[in-house]
């Protein structure tokens, strides 16, 4: 006979607290040389619709180092143009990586951010536009961000890149015009890291570029935001958004029977994979049990691995009966469990949200 502690629903309906400040995500930016003979900077634009001054801070990630921040001041319906920002605000001579600006929530409303980065050659100036992006809106778990490369790869560079707003692990995979896959690549980042991978179907996914491939960029946890570059033999880039895609969903994932009685305590109602409300954990040097209840797109039986937990997390049987440790020394008050289910037919991430007490 197992000893069980009671694992309590977490449905108290909280009321939320206004955010106090917002994250903007200018996902690349840049200074110095590139490829066959480029010189490349970038130019941030900010512009406030607002009848009083606004102050923002902007920080440069360069791989997982953060330069800044700096400070900019907008006045009522100002506009500010920052030439060449990575050089001229946080002194590289070369560098890429990703702007972030903060500012209050209430003055992002009425905040507008525009960027450019251009290829300044003896022969012309060609550009791109890099949009800003909410951290808010970045990609979660179980969304796949879609990357479409060139039509003919042998004249074009095609590069990607990632921007992490909180720790994550990320499949990318090469898929070919007909549908198969070339290669799958996957690497985890920490929180806040900027990575931009030039030819990256060769250089990370390991594979040989061929016309109309598309990079698939599959968030196995934590979340991130996704952009491609084409740059043609001009040196005239194109921007690729990462467009956020789900393959089809055909694992049924139900819910979680929290006493294990064959009733489904917490469910997921809109069958996006996660758990549509937390489960309860306390903090105790006993198990917390409970059941993940999920089954094939046919009712067929599913094998379950773990792929992610912020505390320990372990598969006691083939029915899905999960056991949770927390410790009493554990500083993190909530987070998430990402499971694979596979059938016979198909494998898809599931995730469940989780609060200690």
């Amino acid at each position: 006979m197992k000893f069980r502690n009671v694992i309590i629903a977490a449905a108290v309906a909280a009321l939320p607290l206004a955010a106090q400040a917002a994250t903007l995500i200018v996902p690349a930016a840049g200074t110095g040389p590139g490829a066959n003979a480029s010189q490349w900077q970038s130019e941030l634009t900010l512009h406030t619709a607002a009848p009083r001054s606004t102050t923002l801070s902007v920080s440069f990630h360069q791989g997982t180092n953060v330069l800044g921040p700096v400070e900019v001041v907008l006045q009522a319906r100002e506009t500010v143009s920052i030439a060449d920002i990575v050089h001229t605000k946080f002194g590289l001579d070369s560098g890429l990586g990703a702007l972030v600006i903060e500012v209050a929530d209430r003055d992002a409303k009425s905040l507008a951010v525009t960027s450019r980065t251009s290829n300044v050659s003896p022969t012309g100036e060609f550009g791109q536009d890099i949009p800003s992006v909410d951290a808010n809106a970045a990609l979660r778990v179980g969304d796949v961000a879609a990357l479409s490369g060139p039509a003919t790869a042998a004249t074009n560079r095609f590069n990607f890149g990632i921007y992490v707003t909180e720790a994550a692990s990320v499949d990318w995979q090469v898929v070919r015009a007909d549908g198969t896959v070339g290669a799958t690549k996957t690497v985890t980042y920490a929180a806040g890291t900027h990575a931009q991978y030039n030819s990256g179907i060769e250089t990370l996914i390991g594979a040989t570029a061929q016309d109309n491939d598309t990079v698939h960029a599959r968030v196995n946890s934590g979340r991130a935001i996704f952009y491609g570059s084409i740059v043609n033999a001009t040196g005239d880039p194109t921007f690729i958004p990462g467009i956020r895609t789900r393959e089809d969903i055909l694992i049924q994932f139900t819910g979680v029977d929290l006493d294990e009685n064959g009733s489904i305590d917490l469910r997921d109602n809109n069958g996006d994979g996660t758990l549509d409300s937390p489960v309860e954990i306390l903090r105790t040097v006993f198990g917390n049990f409970f059941q993940v209840v999920a089954q094939g797109e046919f009712g067929e039986n599913v094998t379950l691995e773990i792929v992610s937990s912020p505390a320990f997390a372990q598969l006691i049987d083939a029915d899905g009966t999960m056991m949770v440790v927390v410790g009493t020394g554990t500083s993190a008050s909530s987070g998430q469990i990402v499971l694979r289910a596979t059938s016979e037919n198909s494998s898809q991430l599931i995730t469940i949200p989780v609060v200690f007490r």
